[in-house]
């Protein structure tokens, strides 16, 4: 494995001196320099090297042509110069200059236009910009004019031969210039849109076809996403044959230029539309794989990745746009390290809050449905994203918490819950028989004994207050159900067995009541047989009374703890003789 990475690391960098070499050996130092490697370079070219055509585009200046079209165009020009200079005369290099003054030298000026040299970066001297843009005036100045003996000019490009096949079959009405193009070449550019609309419409069918087919056998319910997709792929393949045909047309540079800046920022936008596209439709196919699983991490990493390789697609569209409209990609990314603390400063909030995502999706407090209360915040997790999770509340609005805030809150979870507590008073009247409350008591015991989802080993039924206008019988229950609904459901057919033991009883249930008692007139008082008159006797008889009451409900007087296992040990033992 070392060997290999040895291998490729050498063969990386014998390429990368290879091509500094190559480009060290044009020579551009001077004027007379750029003459001499231009013209060597496309006196090679007309004898039959192709190679050396790249030397002779070295010495133009290409700044302000796309990139898409460099090539083309530094070829197109490199010729039309040649035809130009060896029309005119042989140039004597000798008497081109080595040092000049200045940045510019001019070779020869006309009324149509400049042949003029100037120093770039670096100090190499090129072919003016200017003088590139006039060599369709200049070659028309000399249209009729022959070679200078022995010259033989730049000859023509292999695309200018299809243009001009192309020319000579077109009728004569076409050949005439108009509005800038001639008619043949209207008429091309109608054709190549036509051609280019048909292959959109073809690939849409063809590629949504197939891709139903191939995902119908996976997960069901992608149509809308397949369909999203093959909008953008569609216009990526019809704004690619723009950019293939119009190169047959031999437009002029300048509408040429135009033509594939715009058709390049199409496919560009196109293919960044389909990436963007894409990731939905994975994330919809995903989605339906982890809808079919009991887990729920994936549901809950699915929405959470689909969000981050959609930052991921738009960062790289950008920049990938940026290059094709031959944006200097590595000064803006040069501009952005400078202003890198004013945007992290800027964006302290959006990383805290991606952190916190971070933080929910490794520690888990909650999953995708769980039932959550974050301080007055109570709802349904639908959705937690990079920077916020979204909460269903129970009245149906939908809460955004930024995801940095959950860090720090202490998050409870209900629906992490094995038992769901029930808690109530059950008030019965004043006037029920003590044997009526211990058998109330028992049936509701063992009511929680028989129900499917009650908790059998933890359980309290007992009376547990004298209220005001009732006695209060404590149910201390739990319930084993997955949801809230679930919990209620229980909780009724709970509730309602109890009010049919009831019935079955003959207690009563008590409400609010008063009651008034009317005072008799002054007189002697009362004495009640079996009462003591004073404080001393009331204490003795109540002594004696109570004594006789736990006689009579028991011989044990200490009781077991209360075995959740065993129903006899929950029931009391006082109260009435059993």
């Amino acid at each position: 494995m070392t060997s290999i990475r040895t291998v490729l690391a050498a063969t990386l960098v014998a390429v990368a001196a290879l091509a500094a070499a190559a480009q060290e050996a044009v020579d551009l130092s001077s004027p007379r320099a750029t003459f001499t490697t231009f013209l060597t370079a496309m006196n090679a070219v007309r004898a039959g090297d192709a190679r050396t055509l790249r030397n002779a585009e070295a010495c133009l200046d290409l700044s302000g042509y796309a990139p898409a079209i460099r090539d083309e165009a530094g070829e197109r020009l490199a010729r039309s110069l040649k035809t130009y200079l060896d029309k005119i005369e042989r140039i004597d290099l000798e008497s081109v200059p080595t040092e000049v003054d200045g940045d510019v030298w001019t070779w020869r000026s006309t009324p149509e236009g400049d042949v003029s040299v100037v120093r770039g970066d670096g100090g190499r001297w090129r072919f003016a910009r200017w003088t590139l843009e006039a060599l369709p005036a200049l070659l028309s100045s000399v249209r009729d004019r022959g070679f200078v003996e022995g010259l033989t000019g730049g000859g023509r490009t292999r695309r200018h031969a299809v243009a001009q096949w192309l020319r000579d079959r077109s009728p004569e009405a076409l050949r005439k210039n108009v509005f800038l193009l001639e008619g043949w070449q209207w008429a091309g550019l109608l054709l190549i849109a036509i051609v280019g609309v048909v292959a959109d419409r073809v690939t849409r069918y063809t590629l949504g076809v197939w891709m139903r087919r191939l995902l119908r056998r996976a997960v069901r319910g992608l149509d809308r996403e397949t369909a999203d997709l093959n909008r953008p792929i569609g216009i990526l393949v019809m704004a690619a044959i723009w950019s293939t045909l119009l190169r047959a047309l031999d437009l002029p540079l300048d509408a040429l230029n135009a033509l594939v800046v715009a058709t390049r920022f199409i496919m560009a936008a196109a293919g960044v539309w389909a990436a963007y596209r894409l990731v939905d439709l994975l994330a919809a196919y995903f989605g339906g794989l982890a809808a079919r699983t009991d887990s729920t991490l994936d549901d809950l990493l699915v929405p959470l990745l689909r969000r981050a390789l959609k930052l991921v697609v738009v960062a790289f569209g950008v920049l990938f746009v940026a290059q094709n409209l031959d944006i200097n990609v590595s000064s803006l990314l040069a501009g952005l390290g400078i202003g890198g603390i004013a945007f992290a400063l800027a964006a302290k909030d959006t990383v805290e809050n991606l952190f916190g995502s971070v933080t929910v999706l490794t520690d888990r407090p909650f999953k995708i449905g769980d039932w959550i209360k974050i301080g007055d915040l109570e709802g349904t997790v639908e959705e937690l994203g990079l920077r916020s999770t979204r909460i269903r509340t129970f009245y149906n609005s939908l809460i955004t918490v930024p995801n940095s805030s959950l860090v720090r809150a202490s998050v409870d979870n209900l629906g992490e819950r094995r038992y769901r507590r029930i808690k109530s008073m059950i008030a019965i009247q004043y006037d029920t028989p003590p044997d009526r409350i211990e058998a109330f008591c028992e049936g509701i015991r063992e009511l929680v004994r028989r129900h499917p989802y009650t908790r059998k080993d933890y359980y309290m039924v007992y009376l547990n207050e004298f209220a005001d206008s009732s006695l209060n019988v404590l149910l201390y229950a739990f319930v084993e159900t997955p949801d809230w609904a679930t919990e209620l459901r229980e909780r009724h057919r709970l509730f309602v067995d109890i009010v049919r033991l009831a019935a079955r009883l003959g207690v009563e249930f008590a409400f609010p009541t008063q009651t008034l008692h009317v005072a008799s007139m002054p007189g002697a008082p009362a004495t009640v047989p079996g009462r003591a008159d004073d404080a001393e006797d009331a204490v003795v008889l109540g002594r004696r009374e109570a004594a006789a009451v736990a006689s009579e409900a028991s011989d044990d007087d200490r009781q077991p703890p209360v075995s959740f296992g065993e129903p006899d040990g929950m029931a009391t033992r006082g109260g009435a003789p059993r």
